[in-house]
This record gives C-alpha cells, sequence and structure tokens, in this order.
C-alpha cells in the first residue's frame, strides 16, 4: 500500500491505538492523562511516517505497520519529555504547549517516559500479525538504536561537546547517534517486515543515516532561523547554551549547503527502487524547508 499524502489517517490510527492501549492497561489515571497531554493530537509523527514509506516500498500491508509505527513515537515522545527536563535542555516548550514537567511536574514527566518506552517493547513483543524472527529483530534494533549505543549515547555527547573543543567527526558522530538512529529503525523496519535480507536492510540503514544528517542540519537552521510561534519551541538555544551543532560549525550559509549535499547522496542510495522510492526522497527534499 502506498501511503501517498494521506498521513493525517496515519497519524489518526496511532493516535487511537494508543488511546486503546491506555484503556485496557491498569496504568494510573495521572499517568494516562499525562501521557495524552503529550501525544494524541500532538507532533507530526514524523518517524511513524517514515516507517509507513518503507513498509510501502516493500508493499507491506499497512495493517501490519500500526503496532511498530506507535512503538517508534513511544521512543520519541520519551525521548522529547526526558530532553525537556530542567537537568537536560530545560524547556518550557514542546510541540506548541507547555512541556510535561512544565504541566505536571518533573516526575510525572519521568515516569510518563519511562511508561512509553516500556510500552513500545511491549507494542512489538505482543504483535501477533508479525513473525516471532521479525520481532525479535526489531525489538534488538529498537533497544540498541534507542540506548546507549544509539540515542541515549549521543544525548551525552550532546551535553559534554564544546564548540571550541570538537570536530565536525565529532558533531556527526553524536547527531548520528542522537538523532539518527531512530531514522534508521524507522526505515529498515520496512525490509525487515517484509522479509527482504540484509542488501535492502542496509541500503535503507544508509539511507537513514543521510536522513538523520538532513533532518539535524534543518533542525539546527530552525534554531537560529525561526520564532517561537513557527518552531512550536524557544529557539536561539543551542547558542545560549553553547551546544555544538552543524550551523555553529559551518555558518548558515554551508550548513544549508552541506545539507543539500546529502540530500542527493541519498537519491543515489534509493537508485534501484526507482520510482517507488520517490515519496521517501520527497521527505527528505522537504526537510530543507521545514520551519518546525
Amino acid at each position: 500500500m502506498t501511503l501517498g499524502k494521506n498521513y493525517n489517517h496515519l497519524r489518526s490510527d496511532i493516535d487511537q491505538l494508543l488511546i486503546k492501549k491506555l484503556e485496557i492497561s491498569k496504568f494510573p489515571a495521572t499517568l494516562i492523562d499525562a501521557i495524552k497531554y503529550i501525544f494524541i493530537n500532538k507532533g507530526k509523527k514524523v518517524r511513524a511516517i517514515l516507517l509507513a514509506e518503507s513498509c510501502a516500498l516493500f508493499d507491506v500491508e499497512y495493517t501490519k505497520i500500526l503496532n511498530v509505527a506507535l512503538a517508534l513515537e513511544c521512543v520519541h515522545s520519551y525521548s522529547l519529555i526526558h530532553d525537556d527536563l530542567p537537568a537536560m535542555d530545560d524547556d518550557d516548550y514542546r510541540r506548541g504547549v507547555l512541556t510535561l514537567h512544565k504541566k505536571y511536574d518533573e516526575a510525572t514527566a519521568i515516569l510518563a517516559g519511562d511508561a512509553l518506552i516500556s510500552l513500545a517493547f511491549e507494542l512489538i513483543s505482543d504483535d501477533e500479525a508479525l513473525s516471532a524472527g521479525c520481532r525479535l529483530q526489531l525489538i534488538n534494533n529498537l533497544a540498541v538504536y534507542s540506548g546507549g549505543n544509539g540515542m541515549v549515547g549521543g544525548q551525552i555527547l550532546d551535553l559534554g561537546l564544546k564548540p571550541a573543543e570538537v570536530s565536525i567527526e565529532n558533531i556527526r558522530e553524536m547527531q548520528q547517534m542522537k538523532t539518527g538512529d531512530l531514522f534508521c529503525f524507522a526505515f529498515t523496519a520496512g525490509p525487515i517486515i517484509a522479509g527482504y535480507g540484509s542488501d535492502d536492510q542496509d541500503k535503507l540503514f544508509e539511507f537513514g543515516k543521510l536522513f538523520g544528517l538532513v533532518f539535524q542540519i534543518s533542525d539546527d537552521l530552525i534554531d537560529v532561523e525561526s520564532t517561537l510561534a513557527e518552531a512550536g519551541k524557544y529557539v536561539n538555544k543551542d547558542q545560549n547554551m553553547d551546544k555544538a551543532t552543524y550551523v555553529g560549525h559551518y555558518g548558515i550559509k554551508e550548513a544549508k549547503k552541506l545539507m543539500l549535499s546529502y540530500i542527493e547522496e541519498s537519491k543515489v542510495v534509493l537508485e534501484k527502487y526507482g520510482s517507488k522510492a520517490e515519496p521517501l526522497i520527497g521527505l527528505c527534499e522537504s526537510l530543507s524547508n521545514r520551519k518546525s
């Protein structure tokens, strides 16, 4: 199934699936309310969209992707909740509303994040539409890409890197782990669920790395070129917090040129798939114009 541009349908399906899961859970009411506040009708669900388009590239049935797509968005939301805490980026706004620790309190935010990442692995492990081997590979990949070897490790590096002390290689490694690895999970999920081998998985992994670089540069640009109203969060924070970024290292003009070069590289990676890869390429190209 090709999703085309019908992404609101996907977002709605993911929200409704989470609501259903929460309704049959034994989560305390405060925890359910906190999760709904930060997740339902919030965010663009970009990672779920990327996963869906990757699955469409390999002709995976739409109904087979929803639990995995929700799992990925649960991990992403958990990471944002924790990233916004005072001990990390100390943000007051996310997705155009107060961050979870500002709406509730820090303890509730931490526990909501913990519940979301636990739910993510439960969603995949309980998904009987997928083979046991497929579930195992997805769970392993999600654990690696979201943990100390991936997103969490990248966050630690981000907290310690200072612009005056790092090379572009340091920045690229940090951003690949912190941001790019979850994109790699999204893109490799397609060939894994469809039962394709390492060649296709490697192609989509490489595309995910390039997509992550493009996304991160666009994110850095948003921080210096966008507004609170456009971005839905405070801007100019990277410079104020002395963070190592592509824009800080190269400047705006050169960072934009680098972003466009990565987009061109991404097209080459997916050449073998021809026109079927156009939705993925289009999503990558769209990053060069994003405002939030």
